[in-house]
């Protein structure tokens, strides 16, 4: 008869990754590409050359227009709001663009720190903070 209005369509578990609302959080889409592999919620992640992201303080290469090629860091942009799997196929994702993060729990790039990153970060609305927990 009727439709069954009382199924679960999903959980909630809560993590320290958002610090606060002081700042209101926005979110976007991006597009992760393949290869990239397996991302977590609150990975901090930065637009590559070709326009697909990937994590934060990660070395790619980049072809120039005279053919050679040079090796490039990703930068800090967006922080991913969900896990999402990007081994054998392209992913859009959703990630948080402004608001106040726990920054024990943003995962960069092995060997990347993410002091490196909070005056990138507070220049595109994404504020730090540590948390107790």
């Amino acid at each position: 008869m009727g439709a069954n209005l009382y199924k679960t369509t999903g959980t909630y578990t809560p993590d320290s990754l958002i610090a606060d609302n002081a700042i209101p959080i926005t979110a976007k889409g991006i597009k992760i590409a393949k290869g990239e592999g397996k991302l977590v919620r609150g990975a901090l992640l930065g637009r590559t050359a070709d326009g697909t992201y990937s994590l934060t303080g990660k070395s790619y290469t980049v072809t120039n227009e005279d053919k050679t090629e040079t090796t490039a860091t990703v930068g800090a942009d967006c922080i991913l709001t969900d896990s999402v799997d990007a081994t054998d196929e392209d992913v859009i994702a959703s990630t948080y663009v402004t608001g106040t993060f726990n920054r024990a729990a943003i995962i960069l790039a092995e060997g990347a720190d993410i002091d490196g990153y909070e005056t990138e970060l507070r220049k595109l609305g994404i504020f730090l903070k540590s948390v107790q927990e």
